[in-house]
């Protein structure tokens, strides 16, 4: 929605107050309703920085003292979007503590202001109200949210490293009660309108095209006063409020290991602002979150501030090449990922899907996968079974190759094994239309191996999911010998329409994720195999900050999968991936994982319970020890930062950021330390350099530090200059 689709048409009974010149701010006068309209110049999103806030604070100014407006609307001259928040490229650049409150108190306050204003005052939200923007957005007596999927509203700065501040933490308990508010904020969560109207963040969800309409009628309503949904038990109740608190922190900590402070300062600043009113809490706000900007604990948001660049930047096309558009889409495999790759595609783009296997039962195992991801999310009240139904018909599929030659791109999800990769690639070049490409979905054999006979082999390239599909938001897609700019801009724009965040890579056996991620979960083998127990080596990772242990890992990727790539990775690259004997043994027990319930672990139910004591007997290990946490780590750790010196020299990846946010979201490695390469940095190389020497004398040619590695420690000990 914009001003010209949706707003007045300019006659006699409107006035417009004239725009300064590059102003962000545009006020539309119709007798005795205001319509603020904010467009910043020459950006696609509504932001705010100091200079906005400021102009904003202006038009504060002109409202508070205009007696003629009775009625106030805040929107925006964007398509699609409403507010992003706060101009994440200022308030990161904070020198001082003094500089960080100066900034955070001026836009609190001009909120503030806002929400005192005499006028009845209404948010006309047509996307994202984010951040700043619902906070804006709150303070208004009424607010209205179109029902565009791009609509969506929420507080996720604890994802940034820091908490509301411009008013949320305080005001939000107050409008949605409690629980529902803690729910948001300490989890950074954005909703749907929907979602948003159940719980009572915004009063009504309409269509676009009438939003400016439905907005003007609250307009006519009485200004709101009260505290919204906060119920007495909570408002009036220091115990009841005490109780929700405790519970609150208890489950940050289980979540986060006390990694991120965010959260915790939430809690903090909300259990004072309920108890100490409004102005208290405000001032809290800003107290509160000064120490996250700049000072002791400013560490970990620095690092999420730089993966929100390192993601914002993972947006933009480097490749000067345009896209293909893909109407019509295959997939090639029905497996799990198979029947999750084509949910995917179904849930996400306006493409049609064609889905094949060699058999129908196959067919239906993919139907089904791709059926329980949206069962999930009718379960949880995300979609009606309708629309459900709807989107699981437009997967159509079949055991030939009928449909396939309308499709400009397949995915290829079938077995991890090369002969039988180069055989579907030949029988699809027989079918398929002129330019259609062919993105493997392979997770170690080169692309340039695969596309070797093929006839056309400039359109075929990597294109790698992670496991499950639908919750991993990693994409690797790579680059073969001969694959083409336009094969890679398809297949990378289309991840993005997928909602996957993608890093382009160059070919190698295991590319980026599985190249790295196998030196560590072949030590954490070797580790198991010296008498460290199962859960002790999951416990010092997890305690690390990563999202499972590597034992668990190994049994959710699949022991069947693990022992696959750690032949393909042996293979390749000798001494450095010298296997344990933990896969292979586990795989030739017919132990797969949690796939068929028997792995590292027992499961009940499909649900993981506690390690599988007859492990240690097959494995024949005599007696177990709870592992050296800091030990451990560094062994498995170093493994990893050995491997990615490496990869870096080779430009695999172009850049230590890319790296990094591929083993962020590839791998769960913990954000809040910068990614892998950034926590190297702060380790410092020479130390990581001497700790390998140390350990490739005890342990031999696995530890062997990388040339690469050494010459980075030699220069000046950083993967980041």
């Amino acid at each position: 929605m914009n001003a010209k689709e949706n707003g007045p048409e300019p006659m006699t009974t409107l006035a417009e107050t004239p725009a300064r010149t590059g102003s962000a701010f545009r006020i539309e006068r119709e007798g005795d309703l205001a319509t603020v309209w904010f467009d910043l110049p020459g950006e696609k999103v509504n932001k705010f920085s100091t200079a906005v806030m400021s102009e904003f604070a202006a038009v504060v100014d002109e409202l508070e003292n205009d007696r003629d407006i009775k009625r106030v609307i805040i929107a925006s001259g964007k398509p699609s979007i409403f507010i992003a928040g706060a101009d994440v490229t200022e308030f990161s650049k904070a020198t001082s503590a003094e500089q960080a409150a100066e900034y955070t108190r001026f836009g609190q306050q001009t909120i503030h202001r806002f929400s005192k204003l005499p006028q009845v005052t209404v948010a006309a939200i047509n996307g994202a109200a984010l951040g700043g923007g619902c906070e804006l957005a709150i303070t208004c007596d009424y607010r209205v949210m179109s029902d565009s999927p791009r609509a969506q509203i929420g507080l996720p700065e604890t994802k940034l490293g820091i908490f509301p501040a411009w008013g949320g933490t305080t005001k939000l308990p107050r409008l949605i009660g409690l629980p529902a508010a803690l729910d948001i904020i300490l989890n950074g969560k954005t909703l749907d309108g929907k979602r948003a109207k159940r719980m009572g963040l915004v009063d009504e969800v309409v269509p676009a095209a009438i939003l400016l309409d439905i907005a003007k009628q609250f307009s006519t309503k009485p200004k709101r006063r009260g505290s919204g949904r906060t119920k007495f038990y909570v408002e009036g109740n220091p115990l009841a409020r005490r109780v929700i608190f405790g519970k609150a922190r208890k489950a940050v900590m289980n979540q986060t290991h006390g990694h991120y402070p965010a959260p915790l300062a939430a809690i903090d600043v909300m259990e004072y602002g309920m108890s100490a009113g409004v102005e208290r809490g405000l001032a809290r706000e800003v107290e509160a979150v000064v120490p996250l900007i700049v000072g002791p604990k400013c560490e970990v948001a620095q690092n999420l501030i730089r993966l929100f660049f390192m993601m914002e930047e993972s947006k933009k096309e480097r490749i000067a090449a345009s896209p293909v558009e893909v109407r019509d889409a295959g997939v090639l495999g029905a497996g799990i990922m198979g029947g999750g790759i084509a949910q995917l595609i179904a849930d996400k783009t306006d493409a049609a899907v064609r889905m094949r296997d060699i058999n129908w039962k196959a067919i239906a195992g993919g139907m089904k996968a791709a059926a329980k991801i949206w069962k999930k999310k009718v379960d949880r009240r995300r979609m009606t079974r309708g629309e459900m139904q709807r989107k699981l018909a437009r997967i159509t599929s079949t055991t030939d190759w009928s449909g396939f030659e309308r499709c400009e791109l397949v995915v290829e999800a079938v077995v991890e094994n090369l002969d039988v990769k180069r055989q579907v690639l030949g029988e699809f070049e027989a079918t398929a239309r002129t330019g259609a490409i062919f993105a493997t979905n392979t997770s170690t054999i080169p692309i340039t191996d695969i596309a070797a006979q093929a006839v056309h082999p400039e359109n075929v390239a990597g294109m790698h999911f992670f496991n499950p599909v639908d919750r991993m938001p990693l994409v690797e897609v790579i680059r073969g010998a001969k694959t083409s700019d336009v094969a890679m801009v398809t297949v990378a724009n289309f991840a993005r329409k997928l909602g996957k965040t993608v890093v382009y890579c160059n070919d190698g056996p295991g590319f980026v994720v599985n190249r790295i991620l196998g030196p560590y979960m072949n030590e954490s083998g070797f580790l198991l195999e010296e008498g460290n127990s199962i859960e002790s080596l999951d416990k010092a990772m997890v305690d690390f900050g990563m999202p499972m242990g590597p034992m668990a890992l190994l049994d959710e990727v699949g022991i069947d999968v693990a022992a696959k790539v750690a032949k393909i990775l042996g293979g390749a690259f000798g001494d450095r991936m010298e296997p344990s004997h933990v896969v292979e043994t586990l795989y030739g027990d017919g132990r797969y994982g949690k796939k068929n319930g028997k792995g590292l672990y027992l499961y009940e139910g499909g649900k993981r319970q506690g390690p599988d004591p007859s492990v240690y007997k097959l494995l024949n290990i005599r007696s177990t020890r709870p592992a050296d946490a800091p030990a451990v780590v560094e062994r498995m750790i170093f493994a990893m930062v050995n491997e990615a010196a490496m990869i870096l020299d080779e430009k695999i990846v172009a850049s230590p950021a890319e790296l990094d946010l591929a083993m962020i979201m590839g791998t769960g490695f913990p954000p809040f330390r910068g990614g892998l390469l950034r926590y190297a940095d702060k380790l410092g190389l020479p130390y990581i350099l001497a700790r390998l020497d140390d350990l490739f004398q005890k342990h031999g040619k696995r530890f062997l530090a990388t040339a690469a590695l050494r010459k980075l420690a030699e220069r000046d000990g950083k993967f980041y200059r």
